[in-house]
């Protein structure tokens, strides 16, 4: 309960904020109005998850890999910051640079949608990497299909497309090794895909597992 409170007494603080005021970008202004309200509404239905509730992640997959999309979130002040992020090779099999497929299948190598909650850290193929927890139907095989944060020579500014993981939210090298100690051990992670409904060419992929 208490957690919910202090999530919408930062949405008011923001709505409320001076428009000269000279302070770090609020969530809202960094990822749009639109996608911070549907994020405020996920972190609130699935807040017993989170028990690291100092920062919350969302991840715009609508948005193209070059364009920063992952957004990690400081519940404490509100601010927010844009990192660019990979999507799975099968979600953009023409590699283009959108994500327009999405799946919970084991071997897809999509990306998965919904609400994840991180768990522990461990050293692998990729250095240091961060497994997730789906908590969702369409991303409840997460952890069998080791779908984690890590960091990735594929994912850098000097691309003009990231490279494509195999459904990991892979960032750049400095970016994971900073920030994956912060977001560990229980926070929610949002993954926000093209809607159909808006006239994007977005195809959910046998979802069950």
């Amino acid at each position: 309960m208490a957690r919910t409170a202090r999530l919408l007494l930062v949405s008011l603080l923001l709505a409320c904020k001076p428009a000269g005021l000279a302070l770090a970008k609020s969530a809202p202004e960094v990822m749009g109005q639109h996608l911070w309200q549907e994020a405020v509404q996920v972190q609130t239905r699935f807040a017993a998850k989170a028990k690291n509730d100092r920062y919350m992640v969302v991840i715009d997959y609508s948005r193209p890999s070059a364009e920063p999309r992952f957004f990690l979130v400081d519940l404490k002040t509100g601010s927010a910051n844009a990192f660019l992020v990979s999507h799975g090779r099968g979600s953009d099999p023409d590699h283009d640079g959108m994500a327009d497929r999405f799946s919970n299948v084991p071997g897809s190598k999509m990306t998965s949608l919904g609400a994840f909650v991180t768990a522990e850290t461990y050293y692998g193929k990729h250095g240091l990497s961060l497994r997730l927890d789906g908590l969702e139907t369409q991303n409840s095989a997460a952890r069998e299909r080791a779908i984690v944060i890590h960091g990735a020579d594929y994912v850098s500014p000097q691309r003009k497309k990231m490279g494509r993981s195999w459904g990991c939210p892979a960032l750049e090298r400095r970016v994971a090794l900073d920030l994956i100690p912060k977001i560990a051990n229980g926070v929610l992670v949002y993954t926000y895909g093209p809607q159909k409904s808006a006239g994007l060419d977005s195809e959910i992929v046998d979802q069950a597992g």
